[in-house]
């Protein structure tokens, strides 16, 4: 799945935005994450992902595992409804 969006923010700025994203992905799905640079990974029981700050966009890439390939469409959604939220 990839999601994109644009946003206003600093890098500073977006960065904790996009904490709070993976704050949200962390909680509901028990990931466990790490900035490397402009990009934050995230990890977990058949998910990784990365989260990538661009001057001014956001883009998220998150692999499910085929376990979790049902669960797509509502895993989706959470993620949209959070940067929704967030940005």
């Amino acid at each position: 799945m990839k999601f994109r969006r644009s946003h206003n923010f600093t890098v500073e700025e977006a960065k904790i935005h996009a904490d709070e994203i993976a704050d949200d992905l962390c909680q509901r799905f028990g990931l466990q994450s790490e900035w490397r640079g402009d990009s934050l990974y995230l990890r977990g029981t058949g998910v990784k992902g990365e989260l990538h700050l661009e001057e001014h966009v956001l883009e998220i890439v998150i692999e499910l595992g085929l376990a979790l390939k049902l669960m797509e469409g509502p895993i989706r959604n959470f993620v949209e409804h959070s940067l929704d939220e967030h940005l």
